[in-house]
């Protein structure tokens, strides 16, 4: 039987359950959810810069945000309130649509 030691989505252990096995889990505490999914994003973010087919790169997208929402929310933000701050920068200092890359800036004289 194979180990994962990993976070997962709330529903997988029914999932598991469903296709007649047995799911091992735990409940971590706030600290370790925390930290798992940190570790999570990470992966996640691994696993969308290996994808170069849309398809799985939109799944690996929707990982992403899924865990920016539960991120947010431990650090005490709705999704509403992640999303205005998203629109206030947006608003402030623009997207990331145009394809900018600063390469330096120079004094003037």
């Amino acid at each position: 039987m194979p180990k994962y030691n990993k976070l997962i989505r709330d529903r997988i252990p029914e999932i598991i359950h469903e296709a007649g096995q047995i799911p091992v889990v735990k409940h971590l505490n706030q600290a370790e959810h925390f930290e798992q999914a940190r570790l999570k994003l990470h992966e996640e973010i691994k696993e969308y810069e290996e994808t170069n087919i849309d398809e799985e790169s939109l799944e690996e997208l929707a990982d992403i945000l899924e865990l920016v929402y539960t991120l947010g929310k431990m650090h005490g933000a709705s999704f509403e309130e992640l999303n205005r701050i998203r629109e206030e920068k947006r608003e402030k200092r623009g997207g990331f649509e145009k394809g900018l890359f600063l390469e330096e800036v120079l004094d003037h004289e």
